[in-house]
């Protein structure tokens, strides 16, 4: 691929997707990131758009949205795609008895429904880029072997994108696609999401994280299976 490899971020202009897309604009990629267009206009669609991304408007529970920026972003090679927009509520800690189908519904629409959609959307851009990745944001909390109770909405919906990921390689391998896809677990770091509260430092693990999913599908990324489930240092995790 001739100039810049191209690289979507899905919901770049908070937590964890602006400070991938920011690294990777800094690491001489070429990036576009994504924001609802519910934000269009706060400051933190100001703040991607003057960092150097190319913006895009993509609602993850609007299947027209997605087909739509998918439209836009046109004939270009995908590099990398990263679905990283996402759901939780903070009060989801409650014993699963406390939630409501809604509840369940909702988490569910974006964090999987979102992701399967935006997959689909821009495989063809991805098919473009050769060997393309699909990179899906997803938690320590969707570990069925690590479960400790609570949070039973985002938890079902991660393991929901875990599981995801692991179809989309079957699927893309059987269909002879060089097109890899990743879940990765992104720290518990301070976002908005999470009211600003983290347990691991952010700079550490975006920085970790940006290099492991540039490593992917390379000799050095070998570790890192194909529709795997890893840490942001690479780290394997159990499903």
């Amino acid at each position: 691929m001739s100039g810049p490899e191209n690289v979507l971020i899905v919901g770049a202009n908070r937590g964890i997707g602006f400070e991938l897309a920011t690294r990777f604009v800094k690491k001489g990629y070429n990036v576009w990131g994504t924001y609802r267009p519910q934000t269009r206009g706060d400051s933190s669609v100001s703040d991607l758009k003057g960092s150097g991304v190319h913006t895009i408007e993509l609602d993850f529970t609007d299947e027209a949205s997605i087909n739509a920026a998918a439209q836009e972003y046109g004939n270009r090679p995908l590099g990398i795609l990263v679905n990283c927009a996402g759901v939780y509520h903070q009060w989801d800690d409650k014993a699963f008895t406390e939630l409501s189908a809604e509840d369940l519904m909702v988490h569910f629409k974006v964090n999987v429904v979102g992701p399967f959609l935006a997959s689909k959307a821009f495989l063809p851009a991805l098919e473009r880029a050769g060997q393309g990745k699909i990179v899906n944001v997803s938690s320590d909390m969707a570990s069925i072997a690590d479960n400790t109770g609570g949070n039973a909405c985002y938890r079902v919906s991660k393991a929901g994108v875990n599981q995801l990921t692991k179809t989309m390689a079957v699927d893309l391998a059987k269909l002879g696609s060089k097109v890899l896809a990743l879940a990765v677990h992104p720290g518990f770091v301070a976002t908005k999401m999470t009211g600003y509260f983290g347990k691991d430092d952010m700079d550490e693990c975006m920085a970790a994280l940006a290099d492991v999913i540039v490593r992917f599908g390379t000799a050095d990324g070998a570790a890192i299976p194909h529709g795997g489930y890893v840490r942001w240092n690479g780290d394997i995790m159990a499903y």
